[in-house]
């Protein structure tokens, strides 16, 4: 695929935009991958404020199969506001 097994990614390209990790591991304010970590953060396991993936954990978060935060969205979601079809 072309990235790299661990992408860390902090601060501001020379745009001014946040800079984006992406990576089987991603760390970084974002991040992309197969296990995503920052602050919006989307992979097949995503922690992070905003977090999208098939297992999510975050503030507000959206999972395919599980999600658990405040607010979450989920086949199985757990949190202060949750939806999907098993809830707790």
């Amino acid at each position: 695929m072309g990235w790299p097994l661990v992408h860390v990614a902090f601060g501001h390209d020379s745009r001014g935009r946040p800079r984006v990790a992406r990576g089987v591991v991603a760390v970084g304010q974002c991040a992309v991958g197969g296990v995503a970590i920052g602050i919006v953060a989307g992979g097949f396991i995503s922690l992070g404020v905003m977090a999208v993936g098939v297992f999510a954990l975050g503030v507000a978060s959206v999972g395919v199969l599980f999600a658990g935060g405040v607010n979450a969205i989920g086949t199985v979601a757990f949190g202060v506001v949750a939806v999907g079809y098993k809830v707790g």
